[in-house]
């Protein structure tokens, strides 16, 4: 059986750490676009679409990069352009709530402008 010495077992135990660290940042990575691509389907299914279409591109275009800068293995780069895919996407629902808020309450001012009428209409009868 072969012995190794003290400097060949530490460069073999640093380069199993490396090679496990590489893999688990790879893990990492592709669970950050997974929440993304999620963060995305839900922000579409919640109208994003039609209230805040430039934000949800922004976060498409971001998801797509990071899938690719992933296959590239660039994992630092693919991890922050998923965490800003992500935002983008919340962002979308954000503004998809924020804008379907405003047209409730102007449905709202709507009718309360209109009950107004109607008692100002019975009060001079």
């Amino acid at each position: 059986m072969k012995s190794f010495s003290p400097f060949g077992l530490i460069l073999l135990v640093t380069a199993a750490m490396a090679v496990t660290g590489c893999a688990s940042n790879q893990t990492l990575t592709s669970s950050t676009l997974a929440r993304a691509d999620r963060a995305i389907e839900l922000a579409e299914e919640n109208g994003a679409q039609e209230y805040a279409s430039t934000t949800i591109a922004r976060a498409r275009d971001k998801s797509a990069a990071a899938d690719a800068a992933l296959q590239d293995s660039d994992e630092e780069r693919a991890s922050r352009l998923a965490a800003e895919a992500e935002i983008e996407a919340e962002l979308a629902v954000a503004q998809t709530n924020r804008r379907r808020t405003e047209e409730s309450l102007a449905e709202v001012n709507d009718s309360v402008e209109d009950l107004r009428s109607e008692i100002r209409r019975t009060e001079t009868l």
